[in-house]
């Protein structure tokens, strides 16, 4: 009787990993096509790319900030300008000088 019990318990057991087993590979399946597709609009244009953009210059910023570089300035310069064009941003030009 204590082995059919224990056995039941066993069987019972294994089937709730298989459980979980199937509900963590739909769950990574869905995080993976959510991604594919997030990442498949943005190349396409569908997706809003202006705050993104607008991280990036401040990312850029903050390291022209540390090292004063004239190249990066002028970089900056064409980034913002196409920003402002694109997303109608206030953003100012630097001066490079």
């Amino acid at each position: 009787m204590e082995k059919r019990e224990t056995y039941q318990q066993l069987k019972l057991m294994f089937l709730n990993l298989k459980m979980v087993s199937k509900f963590l590979k739909r769950s990574i399946l869905i995080v993976l096509v959510g991604i594919t597709v997030i990442v498949a609009l943005y190349h396409l244009g569908f997706v809003n790319t202006c705050p993104v953009k607008q991280i990036d210059i401040n990312s850029d910023l903050k390291k022209y900030d540390q090292t004063k570089d004239p190249e990066l300035c002028s970089q900056l310069n064409d980034k913002i300008s196409k920003f402002d064009n694109e997303c109608k941003g206030g953003l100012e030009i630097l001066d490079c000088g």
